[in-house]
């Protein structure tokens, strides 16, 4: 989500250069701003402005929902102020809200099991000689791809049950896949509209970060998902 993000912010700043929009126009409205510190989060109605005027200049008419924005003021006639890369925007008030309490833990949850790369970094070696002992309940434990995954599983969700299904339309953050016909585990890192990102290890005896599986290949009839959700 940050990569995404930091290309939308990108975008915005090159759309602002090519229009010679500066970044608050006081002409444009009266208004006074009352300052503000919060993060919100941007929804279907978000559009990004150059000014605090709904006939004011439209810097980014659609942003994807449920990024994180930083707030640093609220206007008089209804806007919230924002700072983007250290420069100043407007959005409408509907525009923005606070965090889904799903998309927050989500977030949460992934950025736990990516703190993990630096207890499991890239290539490190895992192989069927390794070992963990899982506190989620379906197993007590799992060798090579299993044990990775149980390992990075439990830092983010601790004690908490797993659950084992297979609804593939409902895949999250974190779960744990069982995949090629139930022989190897992999963790979810990302859920696309077609694919999975995900960690593994025993990916050619090593760990390995990042690895794209389309939705399609996962299916067959003897794997399986385990959720702690």
């Amino acid at each position: 989500m940050r990569k995404f993000w930091n290309g939308i912010v990108g975008f915005v700043f090159g759309v602002t250069l090519l229009l010679g929009v500066p970044a608050v126009d006081v002409a444009a409205a009266e208004y006074t701003v009352s300052p503000a510190a919060a993060i919100l989060y941007t929804n279907e109605n978000t559009v990004i402005l150059a000014d605090a005027d709904a006939a004011g200049t439209v810097v980014l008419p659609e942003v994807a929902a449920d990024l994180p924005i930083q707030v640093t003021g609220v206007t008089s006639n209804g806007y919230f102020q924002i700072s983007l890369d250290g420069q100043t925007f407007y959005i409408h008030g509907i525009g923005l809200n606070a965090a889904d309490t799903a998309v927050a833990a989500t977030n949460q949850i992934y950025e736990t099991i990516m703190a993990q790369k630096a207890v499991f970094p890239e290539g490190m070696r895992w192989t069927n000689e390794n070992y963990y002992g899982w506190k989620g309940g379906t197993y007590t434990g799992g060798y090579g791809c299993a044990g990775f995954a149980f390992a990075v599983s439990d830092a983010a969700f601790g004690d908490t049950k797993a659950k084992i299904h297979t609804d593939y339309n409902n895949i999250k953050v974190g779960d744990i896949l069982r995949v090629e016909n139930n022989t190897h585990s992999v963790i979810v890192l990302e859920v696309r509209e077609n694919s999975v990102i995900v960690a593994e290890g025993n990916y050619n005896a090593s760990i390995h970060w990042g690895r794209e599986i389309p939705k399609s290949n996962l299916v067959d009839p003897s794997s399986y998902i385990m959720t702690r959700y």
